[in-house]
């Protein structure tokens, strides 16, 4: 029989499983989990009973919707003013230190900051500090109920959460009903991106059985229920607990059947407990749900007073209500049912005249107090009514609000309303055509960035119909221009029409130094460059002049940034000059697009030059400096190309951070895919396999695992992550294919060739067949490449000598010959060169293990060994970490790096040795041989040896481990 506390029933497995989730989080492994099911299947009800014990913290946040469109950041404030009402004040003192940000958000903490000053680029860092803090005290439980009603920017937050897991005592919990997820609903993507992410789990909540249903009624009558009425009531029910609550509430335990007045349909049994209210608790529940969010005794009591309920008498309603299960009593005195459907029953129980009486009320009142209200209820309200004026109006506001908290979604979602709307508001409301046009443009501004590109096609197509051509060339330009992007990012990635394009330059001719020219030769130029088609840097150069004519700063950093496209491969320094320039231009009058590009162009440039550490660092700042811009889905490819960077030259603690925070924006397409590959790869090098076949399935889902701008960085996670799974074999026949493409080559396909050859050489290894044919795989390669390996040098001279170095050593591996610990040693030093730590600590284990396997004496390895696994040990680089462990295990070499001895007057033994002496002894506690002594510190090993006798007559130890021990016992010198 299921388990019975309080009314829940038949949850033992996911009791059990959250259970665990508490238990492993309270030993540092964080988690969150996704309850899902439809409504009154017991997801919240779940949650309460798992996580009640008093020793945890366990903060409630709810989502809130209305009018279509999701109230910004409510699960995220009432998880906030849940923990502010019942923390100390020294609690709320530690937690809060140093943290200012917060009091637009949660007017609790005092802050005189109004709304317009919340920065929403900084409140996931800030909500996660918050948390992070208050779960150092004691495990943290953060539920957030109704995530179906999430809006865009709450769900950002808590996926910043969930991608800075580590070793937090922390477990987020989310309760999501699944009918209320249509298709296109952002949920969608946010779960499919969260299923990617380790620490990541759903539970779905199935209707109950019989055994389990006669368990709740069990619990709920106090008595063993008959079988029949059992059977009866699941019938009707349908497994649902909650509305087998309300079938049995108030039956004796006796009964065989159920009595004719319980409702026999779904409708009926969710009502069957409202239909027990008193006629004023019935009335005042159909004004909660008219409502349409939780809502303060304040305003309902306004509202009801109109329908001609007395004012006195609203509490008392309202708790006979809550003491029958219909409403309970919110977060911060508002008042919503205990179950939502009943909101949605009761309002389609209102004849049509009713509701808009209502709704009219709800207007005056919250007009009257706009302290209580939010311009998308008002919005909402209004449209109920009829009143499209109102609603065009409170719709614009709704979107200005929604700007401010750069809640995108919100935004689109408004504006896509006020110009469904546009054409039956009234003409002195709604304004001219021009007005027309500006409004499409905006929204179409606004779809972009929600990533609804056919909306934004449909917007500018309409805005361009209404524009006359002759009388404003340039407005049609521009629109043409917009429409093009438009176009291509809907079909990505076919090659797109250019007849916009070339329809937007011809329709200049009379107007050639203006800027909407300048603007559309730019656009040519950048996807001509794109698909290779001729013609780019001359359209470039073309726009550069023009825009220089024309005086317009916008005009002149977009042109520039085309031509620092242009130059890309070929002139990177002048393609660096182009793209600082642009950048500097485009931020002095707001163009974060264009901003955004320059600075794509500028890692380019920066990484063909080889400055990597410099293209690491201004990317990684013009990343976080475009999301809070607003740069939409593409901000994130910045992120995706440091990353990159960021691995390869070791700066792995910068990766990952950079990682966490554009995974939790979930993006998609191109800049999703890639940062989803580089998470995949940071994975498979820090040993972490699961995880990285996730980030790779996902990026998969996300574009064609053939589409070009990815390609060559999709083949060497591909590569390296099926190593890591141990199929090397599965590896070459997949990559092989993937090397060079016909139609699309290109030169950054070489970066490709070296991972390509060490997974040949890895399955010769795997299947026994060094030698000459294991090699041949490898030569066809080589003897088909369009161009000689390497010769464009694109990440700079250094890396094209590192991956060059790379591929003869691995190619010495595969035919294993005795020349592999010179190669390998040749690829240290390249690859100290090009500043990849990565590529150095790899090639210095291999080198190690190809000396040994030749002869090498231990001594000669060792300090190899002792570099390789410092390397991997920062890292976090635990397979490598593991290869170099065996390594020295295997040959008896010490990895244990000198510690400093400390001198003190406590202990007359090592108070009496010199400086030299004591470095000696540091030495001896790393287990090191006089040789590798002499070797360290550039002296002779004679020297050493007269070095070690003083020690031990000093310390008056009989021997070299005698005297380490004695110094181990030291606290060590910092």
């Amino acid at each position: 029989m299921g388990v019975v506390r309080g009314l829940l029933a038949g949850r033992d497995a996911e009791l059990r499983l959250l259970g665990e989730v508490m238990r492993r989080a309270m030993d540092g492994v964080p988690r969150a989990v996704v309850i899902h099911g439809e409504a009154g299947i017991g997801k919240t009800r779940l949650a309460r009973e798992a996580f009640r014990d008093p020793k945890q913290t366990v903060l409630w946040g709810s989502c809130v919707r209305f009018g279509g469109a999701s109230v910004p950041f409510a699960p995220i404030t009432g998880v906030l003013q849940d923990w502010l009402t019942r923390a100390s004040s020294e609690e709320r003192t530690e937690v809060l230190a140093g943290i200012d940000g917060l009091g637009a958000l949660l007017p609790a903490l005092g802050s005189s900051d109004g709304p317009d000053s919340l920065d929403t680029t900084r409140l996931p860092v800030l909500v996660d500090l918050v948390l992070n803090r208050i779960a150092v005290r004691r495990p943290t439980v953060v539920v957030v109920d109704d995530l179906q009603w999430a809006d865009v920017a709450s769900l950002d937050v808590l996926s910043y959460l969930i991608a800075g897991f580590r070793d937090q005592r922390l477990v987020l919990i989310a309760t999501c009903r699944t009918e209320e997820r249509p298709e296109g609903h952002p949920l969608h993507g946010w779960l499919a991106d969260m299923r990617r992410m380790p620490l990541f789990d759903e539970i779905a909540l199935e209707p109950l059985d019989l055994d389990a249903a006669s368990s709740q009624i069990e619990g709920l009558l106090g008595k063993t229920p008959d079988i029949g009425l059992v059977s009866e009531v699941l019938a009707r029910s349908d497994g649902n607990p909650y509305l087998i609550e309300l079938m049995v509430r108030d039956l004796s335990g006796s009964e065989h059947t159920l009595p004719a007045t319980v409702p026999a349909a779904l409708r009926e049994a969710l009502l069957a407990a409202w239909h027990r209210l008193s006629e004023h608790a019935r009335l005042i529940t159909r004004i909660l749900a008219v409502g349409g969010r939780p809502t303060s005794a304040a305003v309902l009591t306004e509202v009801a007073a109109g329908q001609g309920l007395k004012a006195d008498l609203i509490g008392a309603q309202l708790l006979e209500a809550q003491d029958r299960g219909v409403v309970t009593s919110a977060d911060g005195g508002g008042w919503w049912f205990r179950h939502p459907l009943l909101a949605d029953v009761l309002y389609d129980g209102l004849s049509p005249d009713q509701a808009v009486e209502l709704h009219a009320a709800y207007i005056r009142v919250l007009e009257a107090q706009p302290a209580d209200a939010s311009a998308a209820e008002l919005a909402a309200h209004h449209e109920k009514t009829g009143n499209i004026d109102a609603t065009y109006h409170w719709s614009l506001v709704a979107a200005d609000e929604a700007a401010r908290l750069r809640a995108s979604t919100e935004v689109a979602i408004q504006l896509r309303r006020a110009c469904d709307l546009w054409a039956t508001v009234s003409p002195a409301i709604r304004g001219s055509t021009d007005d027309r046009i500006g409004l499409l443009r905006r929204a179409s501004v606004a779809c972009g960035r929600a990533g609804w590109p056919k909306v934004v096609v449909a917007f500018l197509s309409e805005a361009l119909s209404l524009v006359d051509r002759t009388r404003d060339p340039g407005l049609a330009c521009g629109l043409l221009v917009a429409l093009a992007h438009a176009r291509w990012q809907s079909t990505t990635p076919e090659l797109p029409d250019l007849e916009e394009l070339h329809e937007a330059i011809a329709m200049t001719d009379d107007l050639l130094d203006s800027p909407e020219r300048a603007l559309a030769f730019a656009d040519l130029s950048e996807i001509e460059g794109m698909y290779g088609i001729p013609g780019e840097l001359v359209h470039a150069e073309e726009a550069v002049r023009i825009a220089e004519r024309s005086k317009s700063t916008q005009a002149l950093g977009r042109a520039l940034c085309a031509r620092a496209g242009a130059n890309d491969r070929t002139v990177p320094l002048d393609s660096l000059a182009d793209a600082d320039r642009s950048e500097q231009l485009a931020k002095s009058c707001g163009d974060v697009d264009t901003a955004m590009n320059a600075a794509l162009w500028r890692f380019d440039a920066l990484h063909t030059l080889g400055r990597r550490d410099e293209a690491a660092d201004v990317t990684r700042a013009a990343y976080h400096d475009a999301v809070a811009g607003g740069g939409g889905t593409w901000a994130y490819f910045l992120a995706f190309q440091a990353s990159d960077e960021l691995i390869d030259l070791g700066r792995w603690a910068d990766c990952r951070a950079v990682l966490r925070s554009a995974l939790a924006a979930r993006c998609i397409g191109i800049p999703g895919a890639g940062i989803r590959l580089a998470a995949s790869l940071l994975a498979v090098r820090s040993g972490r396999t699961e995880e990285a076949r996730q980030h790779f399935d996902r990026a998969l889902e996300l574009v064609s695992e053939d589409f070009n701008p990815l390609r060559q960085f999709m083949t060497i996670t591909g590569i390296e992550l099926r190593i890591a799974e141990g199929q090397a074999a599965d590896a070459v026949t997949w990559a092989r294919r993937r090397l060079v493409v016909a139609d699309y080559p290109e030169p950054d396909d070489d970066e490709a060739l070296a991972v390509y050859v060490h997974a040949v050489a890895e399955a010769a290894r795997d299947s026994g067949e060094q030698g000459l044919a294991a090699s041949e795989a490898v030569e066809t390669v080589l003897a088909e490449w369009p161009w000689e390996p390497f010769s464009h040098a694109l990440g700079g001279k250094d890396v094209a000598a590192m991956d060059r170095s790379i591929v003869a050593a691995e190619l010495a591996r595969c035919r294993n010959t005795p020349d592999q610990p010179e190669l390998w040693r040749r690829v240290i030093e390249n690859a100290g060169t090009a500043d990849s730590r990565w590529h150095e600590a790899v090639a210095q284990w291999r080198c190690a293990e190809a000396g040994l396997t030749s002869g090498w004496p231990a001594s000669k390895a060792g300090d190899l060994l002792r570099q390789a696994h410092r390397c991997a040990v920062e890292l976090g680089a635990r397979p490598l970490q593991a290869d170099v462990e065996s390594l020295a295990r295997r040959s008896k070499i010490d990895l244990s790096t000198p510690v400093p001895v400390m001198q003190t007057v406590d202990d007359s033994r090592l108070a009496t040795l010199t400086d030299r002496e004591r470095e000696v002894l540091a030495y001896l506690v790393a287990g090191r041989s006089n040789s590798e002594i002499a070797q360290e510190l550039f002296i002779s090993a004679k020297t050493v040896s007269v070095h070690v006798s003083n020690i031990l007559r000093k310390t008056g130890t009989t021997s070299r481990v005698a005297a380490a021990a004695l110094a181990e016992r030291r606290p060590p010198y910092y």
